[in-house]
């Protein structure tokens, strides 16, 4: 993961988080690569369709700067480890744990489903 000032885009995506706003300046992450990017607050072209759902050009000149970011599980189960640096010890265990329960439950029920089909209906002469 990168930082880039204002004058270098850190990659090609373009599909952002805004993750923080401090003095004056706003931190987005790329939510496809992990790249961040700090550019003045001002400076920072939204692309105001794509607020509204309106914008599907992949190849949009504004910036397509979701109004919820992806939190560290997400980010986790998607990009591994990598995303944990500089995160406190409790986040990285709450996105550790979260995914392996995640992945206990798929396995679980994909062990649960046989090819042996519905229950069997019960006999009428057991009532």
């Amino acid at each position: 993961m990168t930082m880039c000032d204002s004058s270098v885009r850190p990659c090609v995506h373009n599909d952002w988080d805004d993750v923080r706003t401090r003095h004056g300046y706003k931190l987005l992450r790329c939510r496809l690569c992990q790249g961040r990017w700090k550019l003045p607050s001002s400076e920072v072209p939204r692309c105001m369709a794509f607020l509204h759902n309106r914008c599907a050009e992949a190849c949009c000149e504004m910036l397509h700067v979701r109004r919820k970011k992806s939190n560290i599980v997400e980010r986790y189960e998607q990009f591994g480890d990598c995303v944990l640096k500089g995160v406190s010890r409790s986040l990285q265990k709450k996105a550790k744990r979260h995914v392996r329960e995640c992945r206990r439950r798929i396995s679980d029920s994909s062990d649960d489903t046989d090819d042996e089909g519905p229950p069997p209906l019960l006999d009428e002469d057991v009532f």
